[in-house]
């Protein structure tokens, strides 16, 4: 395994390691009845759908699991910047705080055309590679 391979899978596993994560400690009740009915079903889950991500979405997916991190950050980031919040007026959190959703739209919209983010920053050529072989010009 090379060491682009590697860093994909660890950064894959890392996202879905966060998500799991996520909603385990969110406290949203139909997370709790749906996703924990056994102890470690999360983790589980988190394991399998690492697996599963690498062996049905290959194309671009260093770039997917970019993205799904960038989604990630705010959810983390406001538990701590929630405290530092003024209760009137404009405080430099708030500008953080504008990054961090703006990190998420970018890992939104990286997420389903993840070869025109690589297109942007200049490590790919603007195609979309479909796992037949095909290659679609990006718009």
């Amino acid at each position: 395994m090379n060491g682009k391979k590697a860093l994909t899978v660890v950064l894959v596993a890392l996202a879905w390691v966060w998500t799991a994560y996520e909603c385990d400690t969110i406290g949203i009740d139909v997370f709790d009845m749906l996703l924990k009915r056994f102890p470690g079903q999360l983790w589980i889950m988190a394991v399998v759908l690492t697996y599963l991500t690498i062996i049905w979405m290959p194309n671009h997916l260093l770039t997917r699991a970019v993205m799904g991190i960038f989604m990630l950050i705010p959810a983390e980031l406001f538990k701590f910047t929630r405290p530092m919040l003024p209760e009137s007026g404009f405080a430099p959190v708030h500008i953080v705080v504008g990054l961090a959703y703006v990190l998420a739209i970018i890992g939104m919209y990286g997420m389903f055309y993840p070869w025109r983010i690589e297109k942007l920053v200049g490590v790919g050529d603007g195609k979309e590679r479909k796992p037949g072989g095909e290659e679609e010009a990006a718009a």
